[in-house]
């Protein structure tokens, strides 16, 4: 698998945007919400699958975990994670999710995943990998794009409203890549955009949600719930740039047990 996270210029970038908290809708909505439904992490191994800059790793320790691993394609990645914070109960892992993990089988209390399987072709792979790891009775927990969010922008687009954020989406039921446009004209962080006076297209990956859940019962996970957040005050005071997105979903959320 190749990702964009894997080229260096945009791993910085990346650590900046993200910072020490995570983009604000993670910090203000589907973290929160995450935490909520794992309710407890200690004593746990937990595995965060697709880490990034590893913002999350202090709020883990600070949960108790017995044992963490953070998980990236990116080396880039995984060095600024190493950087962000440091404890002996974590490790580092260097991981193509889409090719067998470094992982032991019945290994992981807890598997945590923010946005990361709506950036791949493949969830399958993942998909089983992570219910071969996971101990009996342990959690996957993870964050996608809500395929609502992409036919709400195809759907507009095809009114006649160009999308300055995702290009190339087909219609509810296209199964293919499309590109995630961050940078150039960042209204949260201007000076950033400023710094890296370019665009990057970012790898996101259009499927329906039928897709999610089959691969999930297939693969012999149970989903014991499905949250699709709404937009909080607290997201829209600190960016309220998201009340466009006000009349549909933008996240979803699965909440499974092996």
């Amino acid at each position: 698998m190749k990702s964009l996270y894997q080229n260096k210029q945009f791993a910085e970038f990346w650590n900046k945007r993200a910072g020490n908290s995570g983009e604000a809708y993670k910090y203000y909505v589907l973290d929160p919400i995450m935490f909520k439904l794992v309710k407890s992490f200690t004593d746990k191994t937990v595995l965060e699958l697709g880490c990034g800059n590893g913002y999350l790793s202090q709020k883990f320790i600070e949960n108790k975990v017995k044992n963490l691993i953070l998980m990236d394609i990116s080396k880039h990645n995984l060095e600024y994670a190493k950087q962000k914070f440091k404890d002996n109960k974590i490790e580092y892992l260097e991981q193509d999710a889409t090719t067998k993990w470094k992982v032991d089988t019945n290994s992981i209390d807890i598997i945590y995943s923010n946005m990361m399987l709506n950036e791949i072709k493949d969830i399958k792979t993942p998909i089983l990998e992570a219910f071969r790891v996971l101990k009996n009775n342990g959690i996957f927990v993870f964050s996608v794009t809500h395929p609502s969010w992409d036919l709400y922008i195809y759907a507009q687009e095809k009114a006649g409203v160009k999308s300055r954020k995702i290009k190339n989406l087909g219609n509810y039921f296209k199964r293919g890549f499309a590109k995630y446009i961050m940078g150039g004209d960042s209204k949260t962080n201007p000076d950033l955009a400023k710094e890296y006076n370019k665009e990057f297209e970012v790898e996101h990956f259009q499927r329906p949600l039928s897709d999610y859940f089959n691969t999930l019962i297939d693969s012999g996970f149970h989903v014991n719930k499905i949250v699709e957040p709404e937009l909080t005050k607290e997201l829209l005071k600190n960016n309220p740039r998201f009340i466009e997105y006000k009349d549909h979903p933008v996240w979803l959320i699965f909440y499974c047990s092996k």
